[in-house]
């Protein structure tokens, strides 16, 4: 039941008002931030908002033009996976702007690699 009450209050807060980005990694591509004041760990589960702010504009599949997507996202600390429980992207860089598309429902677990982007945020986020 906490972890229905922490999702719950973790998908509902407005991601754009967050002002606790820190930057995790950078790649030619784009900056990866997590949002270090709505980040929650009971035992050994862990939530957290995953921003992807790219440098140029890309596509959905419906072709809707984004500039950042922000991924929910749940971690299991000890079994190293992680797996997201939703996504929105927006018009504009870091979060803000109109939410062009949205995606609910959690995914796949899938194993989070030391040498990935899920394992650099599992870093400051597990351990």
């Amino acid at each position: 039941m906490k972890k229905i009450a922490a999702l719950l209050l973790l998908l509902t807060a407005v991601p754009a008002a967050a002002q606790g980005w820190v930057r995790y990694a950078q790649t030619d591509e784009a900056n990866f931030y997590f949002d270090s004041l709505r980040t929650r760990k009971m035992g050994d589960t862990a939530f957290v908002w995953d921003l992807h702010d790219l440098k140029t504009a890309d596509r959905d599949g419906q072709g809707k033009s984004y500039r950042s997507a922000l991924y929910a996202t749940e971690y299991q600390c000890r079994a190293r996976k992680h797996r997201w429980l939703g996504v929105t992207r927006h018009v504009e860089p870091m979060g803000k702007g109109a939410a062009v598309a949205e995606e609910a429902g959690a995914g796949d677990w899938l194993e989070t690699r030391p040498d990935s982007l899920a394992g650099q945020l599992f870093n400051h986020i597990c351990e």
